[in-house]
Formats: structure tokens, sequence, C-alpha cells
């Protein structure tokens, strides 16, 4: 009987928590690309990008801070015959891999925003959390990560609303483009033609990927009206 008392107040408990949370919580999809940062490129943004999508669901703590979490897909790669630089020509290194990640993370309106609210329909924000990754082709193909971004979203509908984002993962990992700092690379005939370990990469540099695109997200229920406090 305490058992089935116990079921009974955790399912009541979470019936109410529920019809609360709904209008709070909005969710939705995103569409957009990914690409890669690291040994075979250094510095240039956009660099073979790939179509990336996802789901996303928020919690809306209030008009200022929310809670998020997501799952994206999409794939990176890299070729160093895409660089003039003499050391990529010889290294001659080139990668793929598909990637999936789960993240959690907190955002900041910088103005109050509330989907429907016809007061205050838009803000730029800025989030920072934890992802999980899952890179297939990796030389470690399991690996945390740290989110962090900018976005803009705005209301188009009375509980849809819709943003632009661009966010950057950076991994633990040299292990993505599977160019680590030291490898077996061929040797010449002066060498006697057998291998030695030589630096193919920068010790201290781990590799990044960044998503960027739009996503459009649907609250279950109208907003309510929110405490003064936070505005």
């Amino acid at each position: 009987m305490l058992i089935i008392r116990a079921i009974l107040i955790l399912i009541m408990f979470l019936t109410v928590f529920t019809a609360s949370a709904q209008k709070n919580l909005d969710f939705g999809g995103f569409a957009g690309t990914s690409y890669y940062l690291g040994d075979l490129n250094t510095s240039h943004q956009f660099y073979q990008i790939h179509f990336a999508y996802g789901a996303l669901m928020r919690y809306n703590l209030n008009p200022r801070w929310a809670l998020r979490a997501s799952i994206f897909g999409g794939e990176l790669s890299g070729n160093d015959m895409d660089f003039n630089f003499k050391y990529q020509r010889y290294r001659k290194f080139n990668f793929y891999t598909p990637i999936v990640e789960t993240t959690g993370q907190i955002e900041l309106n910088f103005l109050i925003y509330r989907i429907g609210d016809k007061n205050y329909t838009y803000t730029p924000y800025v989030h920072i959390g934890g992802t999980f990754l899952v890179a297939s082709y990796a030389i470690h193909p399991y690996q945390p990560a740290i989110p962090f971004g900018v976005g803009f979203k705005f209301n188009i509908l009375k509980r849809m609303g819709m943003g632009f984002e661009w966010t950057f993962r950076k991994t633990f990992t040299d292990g993505i483009d599977r160019v680590v700092w030291s490898k077996q690379l061929p040797t010449t005939t002066a060498e006697n033609d057998y291998l030695i370990s030589k630096q193919t990469g920068y010790f201290h540099q781990r590799d990044w990927y960044s998503f960027c695109g739009l996503f459009i997200t649907f609250q279950i229920k109208p907003s309510s009206i929110e405490c003064n406090a936070y505005q």
C-alpha cells in the first residue's frame, strides 16, 4: 500500500508540474551548417560546410534566463590540399566524420523576451553549457565539449518563435581530424628508407567545430505574466 501511495503521489506531482511547465516550455527544430577548425584548418570560418540539423527543447525560467536541451547532427571534414602552406602540401592529410551530439546549456537574454508577448518580441542572447559528442571516425569517437555562442530570437506567431544561432564547440581531443602531434611519416632515401616519428600537428591545439543556422520553436501554452522583479 505504501508503494502504491508513493506512485500515486509521484504521478500527481508530475501531472501538476507538467501542466505548469507547459506555459514555459517551447520546442522545435534546427537547420543550418556544421564545419571544423583544427590542425588542417586553423582559422578559416565556414570551411567545408555541411548540412546540419537537430531538435531542441527550452524551459524558460523567466524572461531573462532559460535552460535548453538539444540533439544536433552534421558532418566535419578537412583537407591539407585546400591550403598553400608547404608543410600541409607535404603532409597531405584529409578526414571526414559524421557527428551527433547532445547538449545542455543555459541562455541569457539581453532583453526581456517571451513568446506570444507583443511587448517583448525579440532579444539577442548568449549561451554556454556542456556537450557529449560522438564523432564516428575520430581517433576517440566519444568526447565531451564546451559549447558557447550567440544568437538572436524573435516572435513570428502567437505561440511560435524563430531565431539565428552561431555556436562553437571546444573539444578536449586532437583526434577528430586524426592529426596527432607525432606520427610515423615516410622518410627520404637519405634516411635509409625507414619510418621515424615526426611532428605532424600542434601539441597543445585541440579540435573545434561549429554549428550555425536557424531554429523555429513552438510553445505548448501561452506564457503567463511574470513577476516584475525579473524585469
